[in-house]
C-alpha cells in the first residue's frame, strides 16, 4: 500500500473526530453562557425560562433541522398555534406601539418564507387548488365593492385593510396546503393532527361545562412570551356554563368541534382502530357542552351527509350510534332533550323574532336586511369590510347571526355568488370523490364532504368569520378536500 494512501487511510477518522470535538466544545460554551445568563436573570428580578428557552429551542431546531423545518412541520405548528392558543386572548407584547398575536407572527413568518421559496428553489412548486374561477369571482366582488363605495371605504380605511388581511391570510394558507401536502402519508397525518389536538379541545371544554374553569386562560404561566387578555365572564345557557376553551365564542367552538368530527369516521376506517371513533364521541360531546344549536344542527347535517353518501355503511354502524346516544345522556343527562327542546321551530321561531338590540334574532333580521340590500347597490354591496357591528353599548350595524346575509350586504351578489360557489364546489367534489372504487378514498371523500357542507349550511346560524380559529379550520378543511381532489385526479390519469 502506498504511503499516500495510509495517511488517507489513518486521516479519513480524525477529520470527523475533530469535527465531533469541536460541535462539544461549542455545545457545552453554549451551556455555560446560557447557565450564566439565567443565573445572571434571576439576580436582575427576570424570568430565568425567557433566556434558557430560546437557546433550547435554537438547539433543538440546529439539531432536528430537516425535520422541523419542513414545510409540513411549518403547517402542523400552524395548526396547533391555531388550536391551542386563543385568538384575542392572547399577544405576544404588551404596552408596545404594537400587539402582536401568536398565530399572525407564526403565518407570517411561514408564508414569508414559503414565497421567498418559491422564488429561490425549484424544488418548491405552486400547486392550483381547484378553486380558481369561484375564488376569481369572489375577489372580484370584493375589488368591486371597494372601488363602488370609495367614499365608505376611505372614512373607514383602518378597519378595511385589517378585513382585507385577515380574508387575505384564509386564501394563502389555503393554497399552502394546497401546495405543501404532496403525499396521503402527509395527508393523512395532518387529520390525524386535527383530530387529536380537536379530541383535547372537546376534554378541555367538557371540564369547563363541569368545573367553569377554562383552562386556557393559564396559558401564560406555561408559556412566558403570552400576555394575556381578560374577555369577561363565561357565558351561560340554562344551568350551566357554555364551554370557550380556545375559542372565541361558544358557537365557534360548537362549529369547529363538528367540522372536525366526520374525520374520526375517516381515521377509523383507514387505520381500524376504535380509538379514532372513540375521538368522535369526545367530539360530539364537546360540541354539545357548548350549549349551541348552530352545533346541534351541524350535527344533523353531518349525520344526513353520512346517510346520503354512505347509507349501507351507516346501517352498520348503527350500533355505535346507540351506543353514543347511551354515552351523552350518560355523562350530560339531559342534554338531548335541551337541544331537542331548543331545535323545536315553533321555540326557534319564537325567540329568533324578537326586536330589540344590537341583532334582532335571525329571522327578524332577515327582513330589513333584504331591504336595506336591495335600496343600495346589490351587485357589490356597501363595501368589504365597512360593516362595523355596535358592540358594548357603541352605535354601529346591526349584528347579523347569518354569514350569508352578512357577505350579501357588505359585497353584493357577485361575491356571495363567489362564496357560494367556492364551498359548494369543493362539498361537490367531494362527494363525486366519495364514490370512488378505492374505499379508504371513498371514506376520504365522504367525510370531507360532510364537514365542508355543514360548515357551509352552518353558515346561515351564526356570523362565522368574525371568529378566527373556526374560519381558518374551515379553509384548512378546503385544502386539505383540494389535495384530496389532486390525489384522485393523479389515480385517474
Amino acid at each position: 500500500m502506498s504511503t499516500g494512501a495510509t495517511a488517507v487511510l489513518a486521516g479519513s477518522p480524525a477529520a470527523p473526530r475533530d469535527g465531533s470535538r469541536r460541535a462539544e466544545i461549542a455545545l457545552w460554551v453554549i451551556v455555560a453562557l446560557a447557565v450564566a445568563g439565567a443565573m445572571a436573570a434571576a439576580q436582575r428580578g427576570i424570568n430565568p425560562g425567557l433566556v434558557i428557552a430560546p437557546i433550547v429551542c435554537g438547539l433543538v431546531l440546529v439539531a432536528f433541522q430537516s425535520t422541523l423545518l419542513s414545510w409540513q412541520t411549518l403547517l402542523a405548528s400552524i395548526l396547533v398555534v391555531i388550536l391551542f392558543i386563543p385568538i384575542r386572548r392572547y399577544t405576544v407584547a404588551a404596552g408596545g406601539p404594537i400587539e402582536l398575536e401568536p398565530y399572525r407572527v407564526l403565518i407570517a413568518i411561514v408564508l414569508g418564507c414559503w414565497f421567498l421559496a418559491l422564488a429561490a428553489d425549484p424544488k418548491v412548486t405552486w400547486r392550483a387548488t381547484g378553486y380558481g374561477t369561484p375564488i376569481a369571482v369572489l375577489w372580484l366582488g370584493i375589488l368591486a365593492s371597494l372601488a363602488m363605495n370609495f367614499g365608505r371605504v376611505n372614512a373607514m380605511s383602518e378597519f378595511v385593510l385589517k378585513s382585507i388581511t385577515f380574508f387575505a391570510s384564509y386564501f394563502l394558507v389555503l393554497c399552502f396546503i394546497a401546495s405543501v401536502v404532496r403525499s396521503r402519508g402527509q395527508l393523512d397525518r395532518m387529520i390525524k393532527l386535527l383530530v387529536a389536538g380537536s379530541a383535547i379541545l372537546a376534554i378541555a371544554a367538557l371540564y369547563e361545562w363541569r368545573s367553569g374553569v377554562n383552562l386556557f386562560n393559564g396559558l401564560g404561566r406555561v408559556i412566558p412570551f403570552l400576555v394575556y387578555n381578560d374577555i369577561g365572564e363565561a357565558m351561560v345557557r340554562g344551568s350551566g356554563a357554555r364551554a370557550l376553551a380556545s375559542a372565541q365564542h361558544p358557537i365557534a367552538l360548537g362549529a369547529a368541534l363538528v367540522m372536525i368530527l366526520p374525520m374520526t369516521v375517516y381515521l377509523f376506517k383507514r387505520t381500524g382502530k376504535l380509538v379514532w371513533l372513540g375521538c368522535g364521541g369526545v367530539l360530539t360531546l364537546g360540541a354539545l357542552a357548548t350549549g349551541s344549536r348552530t352545533a346541534a344542527i351541524m350535527l344533523v347535517v353531518v349525520f344526513g351527509t353520512f346517510v346520503w353518501l354512505k347509507r349501507a355503511e351507516m346501517v352498520k354502524m348503527a350500533p355505535a350510534f346507540v351506543v353514543l346516544l347511551i354515552a351523552v345522556q350518560g355523562v350530560m343527562p339531559g342534554t338531548i332533550q335541551s337541544f331537542k327542546f331548543m331545535l323545536n321551530p315553533a321555540y326557534a321561531i319564537q325567540e329568533q323574532s324578537v326586536s330589540g338590540g344590537t341583532g334582532q334574532g335571525r329571522i327578524a333580521d332577515l327582513g330589513p336586511s333584504l331591504k336595506e340590500w336591495a335600496g343600495g347597490n346589490p351587485f357589490v354591496g356597501q363595501g368589504f369590510g365597512t360593516r362595523i357591528t355596535g358592540t358594548d353599548g357603541a352605535v354601529g350595524a346591526q349584528i347579523l347571526d347569518d354569514q350569508w346575509l352578512g357577505t350579501l350586504l357588505e359585497i353584493g351578489a357577485v361575491g356571495l355568488i363567489g362564496m357560494m360557489w367556492l364551498f359548494f364546489r369543493a362539498v361537490k367534489r367531494m362527494s363525486r370523490l366519495s364514490r370512488s372504487d378505492d374505499d379508504d378514498t371513498s371514506w376520504l371523500g365522504a367525510c370531507l364532504c360532510a364537514s365542508l357542507l355543514s360548515w357551509t349550511l352552518g353558515l346561515f346560524t351564526y356570523d362565522a368569520f368574525a371568529f378566527i380559529q373556526v374560519t381558518f379550520l374551515a379553509f384548512t378543511m378546503l385544502g386539505l378536500a383540494s389535495v384530496a381532489a389532486h390525489f384522485q385526479q393523479q389515480t385517474d390519469k
